[in-house]
């Protein structure tokens, strides 16, 4: 008797139930493939996030209580907090503008000086550095751009009373520096992150 061969329906079954299978599971590797890229997108998110708030810590942590004199010849604070983008002539709008030692290999530097501040602009947080603290007529600040995709940034200072203030020097007070500042981030994802940084 000779051997049966596949008839042509059950080549067809064949092929058909091959054709699902493979359609599963390219669909299958298609969505791990999507949640790896998003994964990954994500932790680089995380990592720019931790990045940028280290370095605003680092600023905040060599915070000197010297101010400044500005082109015009006005004195204005070693520290100030705004809680959105101000005018382009003051701290170039930032929302926090401060007065820090340099650094020298790492280690700080206390015989310079530098001039940094934080702003929200169009969706993108900015690090400003001036090339000298008391600004020059038409000095302007070295812009970068340190992360983007921020739907809104709030900055608040503590006084030495215990109280919260939006906007610092605070209204009748004399104190130079706070004693912490909170750095709030609205991410556009709608995530939202504060961070404390102590300064005394």
């Amino acid at each position: 008797m000779r051997p049966r061969g596949f008839s042509l329906v059950e080549m067809l079954v064949a092929v058909a139930v091959l054709a699902v299978l493979a359609s599963v599971s390219f669909r299958g590797l298609n969505s791990v493939l999507d949640a790896e890229t998003g994964v990954a997108a994500e932790t680089r998110r995380w990592n720019e996030l931790a990045i940028v708030t280290s370095h605003l810590g680092h600023d905040l942590s060599l915070a000197v209580a010297r101010p400044l004199r500005d082109s015009a010849g006005s004195v204005r604070p070693a520290l100030s907090v705004r809680q959105a983008p101000g005018a382009a002539g003051v701290d170039a709008g930032a929302q926090l503008a401060l007065t820090r030692l340099g650094d020298a290999e790492g280690a700080s530097a206390t015989g310079e000086l530098r001039r940094v501040a934080w702003r929200l602009r169009e969706g993108t947080l900015e690090y400003l550095v001036w090339p000298a603290v008391d600004a020059a007529t038409g000095a302007l600040p070295t812009v970068s751009a340190v992360l983007e995709n921020v739907a809104n940034l709030q900055v608040r200072a503590l006084g030495d009373d215990g109280l919260w203030y939006s906007a610092w020097p605070a209204s009748g007070r004399g104190e130079a520096l706070p004693r912490a500042v909170e750095v709030q981030f609205l991410l556009a994802g709608g995530a939202r992150i504060s961070r404390l940084f102590p300064l005394k």
